[in-house]
């Protein structure tokens, strides 16, 4: 009887034993995979992050640039378009006095000549 006690108390021992390691493991390995995934999951997320910062760094600065781009076009468009009517204005002026002293030297020669004959 005291032997039959023993083997089953051995047998329960290592039967309860079993059950605690496998539940440990279980749970050990459970804990490990949400672990994992969470690390995974955060990982994840930085790196998309990070992806989305530098394209829209990117797409900002394209934009910057472009619409710099467009006003100093705009500026330059403007200074020279200036600086065209103002060169044409000169001539203008310069065609009309040259003009105008033609004009007058003849009318002068035509009055003088006339007063001698």
């Amino acid at each position: 009887s005291a032997t039959t006690t023993s083997a089953l108390h051995s047998a329960t021992t290592s039967a309860l034993n079993s059950g605690t390691t496998s539940a440990l493991n279980s749970a050990t390995t459970s804990a490990q995979n949400s672990a994992i995934t969470s690390a995974l999951n955060s990982a994840t997320t930085s790196a998309q992050n990070s992806a989305t910062t530098t394209a829209l760094n990117s797409a900002t600065t394209s934009a910057d640039n472009s619409a710099t781009t467009t006003a100093l076009n705009s500026a330059t468009t403007t200074a020279q378009n200036s600086a065209t009517t103002t060169a044409l204005n000169s001539a203008t002026t310069s065609a009309d006095n040259s003009a105008t002293t033609t004009a007058l030297n003849s009318a002068t020669t035509t009055a003088q000549n006339s007063a001698t004959t």
